[in-house]
């Protein structure tokens, strides 16, 4: 539990800030990616004939113009060559406005910026994930964007509903969702299917048909798992996990009416003793060993599961093995909770905001609407950074709905009711969950007090963030 309440100083600021960043699996919200170069703990994959190492990251704006605009980017690798290219794309649409990209890494903390932010130096925009709306709003360092999104005709309509609620906080629209990312299509081995006898044509509808399913499935070998139907403490995180599976079973984790978090609600209760109980039927989550440790894919890839949900990277990278025949769907959902298939749907992403202090905000927003709510932007943007974007009249969705390997993505993004919730403690909120989920998996904690564990610990935890001082207040 939390002790009482201590002032917000810059050492505690960065820690709430940045609390389960590190825990949190990002690829559920399409993560940066890149070759940070030669080191421990970084990634050695060799980058792609022309793509940069992060060490050298960056872009100058065109010459010649009368505004420079400086955006932070959180993107290496791939995606950072992509908006160096969208960046040139807009620079080439109107005369005026030149692109700076500066390397800026993080993603519910980023030190730079915010050290930049509270040392009047902030610049023009900069990328975010959109549940952290609340916290950086509530910490003051970001432009209301609600008088800019009215003057260029931006309405709710225009967006998908769950980024348009995580675009806004407190009747304001704060930042604007360049990127909806689908979480999750469903997945199965098909050849694994027919081996154990099931027809490899129809996939679970149901929670409970995920357990016969798994039970078909499942082997054991010398007292591990060597085969098994479904991992479902193992999509993208615990808490990721827990989310998908939460609404699956008809759940919520956050009621704006009262401002709770709802981690004890019933069905999202149920949902954690489903995954408890799936691990405890095979003796432990440890007792699981389908795949090498040396594995640089992901696991499903080996053929060893038989159902999984899958970013697009992961999809595309097992796909393009063809070791195995796969089918693509929707998420099962559980009764009576749930009503229908692919209730567990959700939206993560990644965002542009305007810094508080910014010295040219309104060529910012021009930047920002280019390349979030119009079609030129929205298109070149999905040809080269690769994200799908969040407002609906791009025509990268047709293109999107017209690709075998995005179509299942395409599906999840035109249905998907839900996001994690943006709350002022967002981050805590995710890195708890992760905490008294792995106890709850383990057998130390039933879901019941977990959840209730969770929800107070956030409740405070969000109070505190609120009752905080703005972040150059905080940094003095």
């Amino acid at each position: 539990m939390q002790g009482p309440y201590r002032p917000m100083t810059r050492r505690r600021f960065l820690k709430v800030a940045g609390a389960g960043a590190g825990m949190m699996t990002l690829a559920a919200c399409g993560a940066p990616a890149g070759n940070t170069g030669a080191g421990p703990g970084t990634n050695t994959t060799p980058l792609p004939p022309g793509v940069q190492p992060t060490a050298t990251l960056g872009k100058a704006a065109a010459a010649g113009r009368e505004t420079t605009i400086e955006l932070y980017s959180v993107f290496g690798g791939v995606e950072h060559q992509g908006w160096i290219k969208t960046a040139e794309a807009y620079e080439k649409s109107q005369e005026k406005v030149g692109v700076k990209i500066t390397y800026s890494p993080g993603h519910a903390d980023n030190p730079k910026l915010l050290t930049a932010v509270a040392g009047g130096a902030a610049p023009d925009l900069a990328q975010m994930t959109p549940f952290s709306t609340p916290q950086y709003a509530e910490l003051g360092v970001m432009t209301d964007l609600t008088q800019y999104m009215q003057e260029a005709g931006l309405t709710k309509d225009q967006f998908f509903p769950a980024a348009w609620n995580d675009m806004n906080y407190n009747g304001k629209v704060w930042q604007m969702n360049w990127d909806a990312d689908p979480n999750f299509p469903f997945f199965w081995n098909k050849d694994l299917f027919e081996q154990v006898g099931l027809d490899p044509d129809r996939p679970p509808e149901t929670i409970e048909e995920v357990d016969e399913y798994t039970a078909k499935i499942n082997q054991t070998k010398g007292g591990k798992v060597t085969r098994i139907g479904m991992i479902p403490w193992d999509q993208y995180g615990f808490s990721n996990s827990l989310f998908t599976w939460g609404w699956a079973f008809g759940g919520e984790f956050y009621d704006p009416d009262t401002e709770q978090v709802t981690p004890d609600n019933d069905y999202v209760v149920k949902a954690l003793e489903w995954m408890a109980a799936s691990a405890k039927k095979i003796g432990g989550p440890d007792k699981v060993s389908v795949a090498p440790p040396s594995l640089q894919g992901h696991p499903f890839g080996t053929g060893n599961i038989g159902m999984s949900c899958l970013v697009t990277p992961n999809y595309r990278d097992i796909k393009e093995a063809g070791k195995f025949k796969m089918g693509t769907g929707q998420l099962p959902y559980q009764p009576p909770g749930a009503k229908e298939v692919g209730a567990g749907a959700w939206l993560g992403g990644w965002s542009l905001f305007i810094p508080k202090g910014a010295k040219n905000p309104d060529a910012a927003f021009d930047f920002m609407k280019y390349v979030s709510a119009t079609k030129e932007g929205t298109q070149v943007q999905y040809d080269t950074v690769g994200f799908p974007p969040a407002w609906k009249q791009s025509p990268a969705l047709e293109k999107m709905k017209n690709d075998p390997d995005m179509k299942p993505y395409y599906d999840v993004l035109v249905t998907a009711k839900h996001s994690r919730p943006a709350i002022p403690a967002g981050a805590f909120y995710f890195n708890t969950l992760d905490e008294v989920i792995s106890e709850v998996l383990t057998g130390k904690k039933t879901a019941g007090a977990a959840m209730k564990e969770a929800k107070e610990r956030t409740m405070k935890e969000t109070q505190r963030v609120k009752q905080g001082r703005h972040l150059w207040q905080v940094l003095a």
